[in-house]
């Protein structure tokens, strides 16, 4: 067992460090080798009696999958083409389709398309069920199985079924597989003239550096205001986080701590530097549903310090600490190690979890507590923001439309119309143009639309010669194609910005993309309101009380 470990630890989702198994029991070394004892006699009594010929490496990999699986969620064995993760916090890149994934009511579910992404170009939505991939249930798969089967050799190609709230039958997306380059920060800049705003996508080693390099720049500009946007942020490693804190907080500050069995996961980190911006410069968080693990420490200590507030939704939720352990250069075993707590005391991890999977040492923690200056946060399921409020999500047809990629399409057959992103702005014969196009593609449906088209094919398959029946349909077609017509021309200004954000992108690149977003984007223009308001501020960062807007 000592050797099977003694390798090169790499740490992410939370930590870097070595951690080392050590173990006060008297008996428990004599249970383990009788444990070891136990699975090493039936293995060889299956290999040397089973009525067919198996598998070693197919069958262990699988048993090891069974051990881990009754963990929780996050212990996982890696062999050679699941270590992605490994390579993407050290290299910066990956073969797959560009899609983060997490578990939503036990389901494997889309927490963001990555910009510019296969998935996002082909429609793929945040909330995304994945239901089977290559038609091959998800279900019948560990986690990483089936993140796994997702990724692959740039140029290849995989097919998703998603199923999508509001739509009645799964959908198919068929994906091409690129080279996925991800970078840790996708925009840094101005948003006004006093305001800094930076888009973290993830916690890399490579994330601090960039992060120091951008907030630097940004503050030669003597900026009073900096929005730090960890929207859709699924988090990585844990001194990228701590590093972040230690450049926007006091020195000697409490940062996170973390507690599990063994003397080297109980840690305590505290910031080490004085900031490298002023304490008057005030800060903002973003966060959502997508906001995960290290972004989590970073919101929560800021929020926990009164070094700022938090803007947006509820993130994720999770609160514990994965170290993963070389084994040899193809297979690593991830192991949850530890729990992290932010400076209140909160633990954030998702009480759903907690409820129906067993942890080491498993407490009951308190749901409320305090910040440094004496205002009520709440612990448990994620970080509360300070100011809760919900972007509009995309309407009905518009969902529809995007998700057959007629946004992305239509541009890109466009572009040579113009010569600038400015050219397209001007073209006030836009979203005609738009219409026109739409009309050589599959019309968008109601709820409801398509079963009346089957309920027509039934009766008229019965008597197609009732004429009662037939004025009854045609009643009921008319009504449907009466309310599509009004809900296109209602979403009709919400197409035009997206067919503006598309061309953006293709004019301008991603963070053209992203400075176009801006126009639409209601959290960011509640964080704007308020930071760069003093008064508002301040009243936000006093008050006890969670506000909605």
């Amino acid at each position: 067992m000592k050797t099977l470990f003694r390798s090169k630890l790499f740490y992410f989702t939370l930590i870097l460090a070595t951690i080392s198994i050590s173990f006060t029991q008297t008996g428990i070394y004599r249970k383990i080798a009788n444990s070891q004892r136990l699975i090493n006699q039936v293995y060889s009594q299956i290999f040397s009696t089973y009525v067919d010929q198996l598998d070693p490496e197919v069958f262990t990999r699988s048993s090891i999958n069974s051990i881990t699986e009754n963990l929780d969620p996050y212990t996982s064995f890696l062999v050679e083409d699941q270590q992605y993760s490994i390579e993407l916090l050290t290299d910066g890149k990956y073969g797959g389709v560009g899609i983060q994934l997490g578990y939503r009511n036990k389901e494997m579910t889309v927490i963001s398309p990555m910009s510019g992404s296969p998935a996002q170009k082909a429609g793929i939505t945040s909330g995304d069920i994945i239901k089977k991939i290559d038609d091959s249930e998800v279900k019948d798969m560990t986690f990483n199985d089936a993140a796994a089967k997702i990724r692959g050799k740039k140029g290849t190609k995989v097919k998703l079924t998603v199923k999508r709230f509001g739509e009645n039958e799964n959908i198919d997306f068929i994906l091409t597989r690129s080279s996925i380059d991800v970078k840790d920060i996708s925009y840094s800049g101005l948003i006004s003239p006093t305001t800094g705003y930076i888009k973290l996508n993830r916690f890399s080693r490579f994330a601090s550096r960039d992060f120091q390099k951008e907030l630097v720049s940004l503050s030669k500009n003597d900026i009073g205001q900096l929005i730090i946007d960890l929207r859709d942020n699924t988090g990585g490693l844990l001194s990228a986080a701590v590093n972040i804190l230690d450049m926007v907080t006091d020195k000697d500050l409490p940062l996170v701590s973390t507690k599990g069995r063994t003397k080297e996961s109980n840690r305590s980190f505290y910031s080490k530097r004085n900031p490298i911006i002023s304490n008057d410069v005030r800060i903002v968080v973003l966060i959502n549903q997508g906001s995960a693990s290290a972004s989590e420490i970073v919101a929560g200590a800021i929020q926990d310090l009164d070094r700022g507030i938090v803007i947006g939704e509820k993130s994720f939720g999770k609160g514990l600490v994965q170290t993963a352990y070389e084994i040899d250069k193809k297979r690593t075993i991830k192991i949850t190690t530890a729990r992290y707590f932010i400076p209140s005391g909160r633990f954030i991890q998702k009480r759903d979890y907690i409820d129906s999977k067993f942890l080491m040492n498993k407490a009951d923690e308190d749901s409320l507590f305090n910040t440094m200056n004496g205002r009520t946060v709440y612990g448990n399921g994620g970080i509360t923001p300070d100011s809760i409020v919900i972007d509009k999500k995309m309407e009905m047809i518009s969902t529809q439309f995007w998700r057959n990629g007629y946004f992305y399409s239509f541009a890109q057959e466009n572009k040579f119309l113009y010569d600038s992103f400015s050219d397209v702005q001007k073209d006030k014969e836009l979203f005609n143009k738009f219409n026109k196009y739409l009309d050589k593609r599959k019309k968008a449906a109601l709820p409801g639309q398509k079963e009346l088209n089957d309920l027509e094919k039934n009766i008229m398959s019965i008597d197609s010669t009732d004429t009662n029946a037939r004025k009854a349909l045609n009643t009921l077609s008319d009504f449907f194609y009466k309310n599509l017509d009004e809900q296109t021309n209602k979403e009709s200004e919400q197409m035009y910005k997206l067919l503006l954000l598309e061309f953006a992108g293709l004019f301008n690149g991603p963070e053209g993309r992203i400075e176009q977003s801006f126009e639409n984007d209601s959290v960011l223009k509640t964080a704007l309101n308020i930071v760069e308001n003093k008064n508002l501020f301040t009243t936000t960062i006093s008050n006890d009380q969670i506000t909605n807007n």
